[in-house]
C-alpha cells in the first residue's frame, strides 16, 4: 500500500512540475513580448526575402 501511494505521490509532483516549467516559459515569453515579436518578424520578412530573391532570379534566366 505504501508502495502505490509513494508512486501515485510522485506522479502528481512529476505533473506540477510540468505546468510549473510551461507557466515559466509563457511567463518569459510574455515579459519579453517585444524580442519575440522582432525575432518572430525577422524570420517572416527573411523568408519573403528569400522567395523574393528566388523568383526575381528564376525570371531573369526565362528571359
Amino acid at each position: 500500500m505504501e508502495y502505490t501511494e509513494g508512486k501515485i505521490l510522485n506522479l502528481t509532483l512529476r505533473k506540477n512540475n510540468k505546468e510549473r516549467i510551461d507557466k515559466k516559459f509563457l511567463k518569459k515569453i510574455y515579459e519579453h513580448k517585444w524580442i519575440s515579436m522582432i525575432l518572430v518578424s525577422l524570420i517572416v520578412l527573411s523568408t519573403i526575402n528569400a522567395m523574393m530573391i528566388y523568383n526575381f532570379f528564376k525570371i531573369l534566366q526565362n528571359i
